[in-house]
């Protein structure tokens, strides 16, 4: 497959990444965000699952328990468990079209492992293109959080400003357990027939099981209205799990495709202009006021992402 399929299928997770952000902040409105997390999982995992079983059969699981898959495997669930627990905690607190551009900082975390590490050949052009992204990232973080507590001195609402505070943390949890998460995965690419649509069943599948088993847990020792405490409304259940396939289904198919062709050291930071598409659809579906600073902010992070692009020519 050539490099341009690779850059294809990373803006290709963009999209799907960025479209289903903005589905879970509707979604996460009423809905704990533990809960939530294993709820967006209910469809896509199965679907995963199946596919991988009907396209390359049973035998496709079993390299993943060998080790040192096993152990990659282990700490990539651990970690896109805390990253999206963090990301959708986030949208509780935040404008969608704030948190997911913060939470787009993941590039960093994964470049910087990958270059202390020595998986992959990072090249000045991914490291320049990188920190290009994160400069944008950075303009959307200090500007709006800048505005938000302008606003609420206005309006007198101290919560107003904490939770911004809260939001822009949680984002960059977010990212940091994201960007730990693709190198892991990485990792489990590494070895050769191992297929992605199997990983990702099995590696997202654990993770529900995961969230689902800490929310039995939590319902349990509190006692009190059980069923509420393990679900949602159907409304946001169901919105929840649109997302959820349209996130793994979709998104992380194509990009953990991406890298089994480019490299996580360039499909990350292509994936991370995600923003662009999340500032769009926020704008015209929620109404969220988007300042000229953010939109300064996403073009600094879609050039920084052409930049990416150039690196088989010139990398």
């Amino acid at each position: 497959m050539s490099f341009g399929v690779g850059v294809i299928l990373s803006f290709t997770a963009a999209i799907a990444w960025g479209s289903s952000m903005v589905i879970f902040k509707v979604g996460i409105k009423n809905t704990d965000p533990l809960v939530a997390t294993y709820i967006k999982g209910i469809v896509a995992v199965p679907v995963l699952i199946l596919l991988s079983w009907i396209l390359f059969g049973v035998e496709s699981f079993a390299l993943l328990f060998t080790y040192p898959n096993s152990l990659w495997l282990l700490l990539a669930t651990v970690s896109i468990a805390f990253g999206d627990f963090f990301s959708l905690f986030a949208l509780k607190k935040i404008n969608v079209s704030i948190a997911q551009p913060i939470s787009a900082v993941y590039p960093f975390f994964t470049t910087l492992i990958l270059l202390i590490a020595k998986i992959e050949e990072i090249t000045w052009i991914i490291i320049t293109g990188t920190l290009v992204i994160i400069f944008g990232v950075s303009i959307i973080s200090y500007f709006t959080q800048k505005t938000s507590n302008q606003e609420a001195k206005r309006e007198h609402d101290k919560n107003n400003g904490k939770n911004t505070i809260y939001g822009i943390i949680l984002s960059v949890l977010a990212a940091t357990f994201w960007g730990l998460t693709i190198v892991f995965t990485k990792l489990i690419l590494n070895s050769e027939s191992v297929e992605v649509i199997s990983m990702m069943g099995i590696r997202n599948g654990l993770m529900v099981v995961i969230a689902f088993i800490l929310v039995l847990i939590r319902a349990t020792i509190r006692r009190d209205n059980f069923m509420k405490n393990i679900f949602t409304q159907k409304k946001e259940a169901f919105i929840l799990m649109g997302g959820g396939a349209i996130a793994w289904c979709i998104g992380g198919v194509s990009f953990f495709t991406a890298v089994t062709i480019i490299g996580a050291g360039i499909s990350t930071p292509l994936s991370s202009i995600s923003p662009f598409i999340v500032t769009i659809l926020s704008l015209v579906f929620l109404k969220e006021k988007i300042t000229r600073k953010q939109i300064l902010g996403i073009i600094i992070i879609v050039v920084g992402s052409i930049l990416l692009s150039l690196n088989e020519n010139f990398g």
